[in-house]
């Protein structure tokens, strides 16, 4: 007979909206690597696609709190440039795109 509780698991994304405080302020360096974690989460997980994040434009002004994750959707085939909106306000994918 089992007496261990059955274990659970969280998934990244989740983990990442629970621990975000956005009372907190964050530097662009710490927005930027969380930001780039949540895109490339989403993607594996919603899109069944290997997103590699190279680079993170901030977008408008000090009002606007999203982000746009630039990079490549990795895959047996070639690399085909992917970038990911991110709203860093609640770190929610508001939408992808393929270049």
């Amino acid at each position: 007979m089992n007496h261990y509780p059955k274990r659970t698991s969280i998934k990244p994304l989740n983990l990442i909206s629970f621990l975000h405080k956005p009372s907190i302020e964050m530097n662009k360096k710490e927005i930027s690597k969380l930001a780039s974690a949540v895109a490339a989460t989403y993607m594996k997980d919603e899109e069944d696609v290997n997103f590699v994040p190279k680079d993170v434009e901030f977008l408008g002004g000090e009002d606007l709190s999203t982000v746009l994750v630039h990079g490549y959707a990795n895959s047996k085939e070639k690399k085909k440039e992917v970038f990911v909106t991110v709203d860093y306000g609640d770190y929610r994918v508001t939408g992808y795109g393929y270049n």
